[in-house]
């Protein structure tokens, strides 16, 4: 038999911007998206940890986070 003694996942995700906004209105709404994504994560209680946050080339907001895998513990991954 075999349990799972920790587990996580690394997820590189980039809010892409809106083509139907202006070009500075697209990059404020992928920032706050971007905000909005993180703060969910801690209003459900999942265990993350933020390791970077960037701005692509064309204004995106792209972000990575360790983050827990359903209900698994995550030992020393965050």
């Amino acid at each position: 038999m075999k349990r799972i003694q920790s587990a996580m996942l690394q997820q590189t995700l980039k809010f892409v911007l809106s083509d139907k906004l202006s070009h500075s209105d697209a990059v404020e709404l992928s920032a706050k998206e971007a905000d909005v994504y993180l703060r969910k994560l801690e209003e459900k209680g999942v265990r993350y940890s933020l390791i970077s946050r960037t701005v692509d080339t064309d204004g995106a907001t792209i972000i990575e986070v360790k983050k827990q895998y359903n209900e698994a513990p995550t030992g020393s991954y965050i």
